[in-house]
């Protein structure tokens, strides 16, 4: 293959097999080579022009430019892969899975071909309108953290790898909907539900209806009294994953359970042994390797939720007085509030909850005149 060289041998001109026109290679000011096509058949026009390249590439260089981007795609794969391989070895975050699907249930089909160095603060905005029309509301201001989080992934990737220059990372704003005060219930509305819940379990239409009512009753009283998260965290719930321990002479009832933030230690209120026996007493005999929440015929189920709707329609207690509308996820906000006001320290009920102080501080924030009542109205 003949090879001529120039700009003291940074530039490389050559001629492949069966090829009338010259091809170059310029080394860049990092010690890497590129390749490209002159499409000149001329030796002198084509020297001319990798002379040229070689030269405002050093300038380019000299400024930071980046001179090979990548596509989107490129940069979101790896991403998305580093984040999988994390959660394989057992150190990934939970909410990397959140980042994947927004990966790729919206940014790969938006930007995906487009080379990320020309991803600006204006695509952003453009892709911003785009995806509310997507999903034809407002997000959540939470919804958009996180998927802030997996864009910024995605663009460290590309900087760590050359493609862009950190100063090329366009800024990632949040002008979501902000969250409305999470909805519980009261200890009076506990007590109504409690005692509604007593016959209701009995009146469903079907024998699988009433076993359905049966498990949500016992579903609900634990759940107001442990603080797990519905279906992350008792869905995989085991019998091999509840015990009994004693301190200081006192027993206590432990939870090991494995949700959106990994597994964690859970010391359930006193109470809900009484709920386990009823659990247990339906099957005769359980193993340590069955779900602990499981129909009376041994089926699992995913149905709860509309139960549970049913129930609050019934009962009269789908709304609290703010008029938003209750989930099952009001049981763990129940627990949360119910703990606040009774003074226990935000550190240990975080742990207990796994989640973090400032998440708690956050929701619960309305909580503080409350607590703080009988000094405020004091003399």
């Amino acid at each position: 293959m003949e090879r001529i060289r120039f700009r003291d041998g940074n530039v490389y001109l050559y001629k492949r097999e069966n090829s009338r026109r010259w091809q170059a290679r310029i080394k860049l000011k990092n010690g890497k080579w590129k390749r490209i096509s002159t499409k000149q058949a001329n030796l002198k026009d084509a020297s001319e022009i990798a002379c040229n390249l070689h030269d405002e590439y050093r300038v380019l260089q000299k400024h930071n430019v980046v001179l090979e981007s990548r596509r989107f795609v490129d940069a979101a794969r790896i991403s998305i892969k580093e984040m999988e391989q994390e959660l394989q070895a057992g150190y990934g975050k939970k909410s990397y899975l959140d980042y994947i699907q927004a990966i790729n249930r919206y940014f790969i089909p938006y930007f995906g071909n487009t080379l990320i160095a020309n991803i600006d603060f204006t695509a952003i905005k453009k892709f911003d309108l785009w995806r509310n029309e997507q999903v034809k509301r407002r997000l959540k201001h939470s919804t958009l953290n996180n998927h802030n989080s997996a864009l910024k992934r995605v663009f460290n990737v590309a900087v760590d790898r050359g493609w862009i220059n950190a100063y090329q990372v366009p800024e990632l704003r949040n002008k979501g909907e902000r969250s409305q005060r999470r909805p519980n219930f009261s200890w009076d509305e506990i007590k109504k539900l409690c005692r509604f819940m007593r016959e209701w379990a009995k009146e469903g239409r079907t024998e699988k209806s009433n076993m359905m009512r049966e498990l949500l009753q016992d579903y609900v009283l634990i759940l107001i009294q442990t603080g797990m998260r519905h279906g992350t965290e008792t869905a995989s719930l085991k019998w091999k994953h509840i015990e009994e321990f004693s301190h200081n002479g006192t027993a206590f009832l432990r939870f090991w359970v494995n949700g959106k933030t990994g597994k964690r230690e859970l010391i359930a209120k006193h109470n809900v042994r009484r709920y386990l026996k009823r659990i247990k007493k339906r099957f005769g005999k359980v193993s340590g390797e069955e779900n602990v929440f499981r129909l009376s015929n041994g089926e699992s189920t995913k149905c709860l939720d509309g139960t549970f709707n049913i129930l609050m329609k019934e009962s009269g207690l789908m709304f609290d007085r703010h008029g938003n509308r209750r989930t099952l996820y009001s049981l763990r906000h129940t627990y949360a509030t119910f703990q606040i006001l009774k003074g226990i320290d935000l550190h240990r009920l975080a742990r207990n909850m796994g989640t973090s102080i400032g998440m708690l501080e956050a929701h619960y924030s309305h909580l503080t005149p409350t607590m703080a009542a009988k000094d405020l109205a004091g003399r």
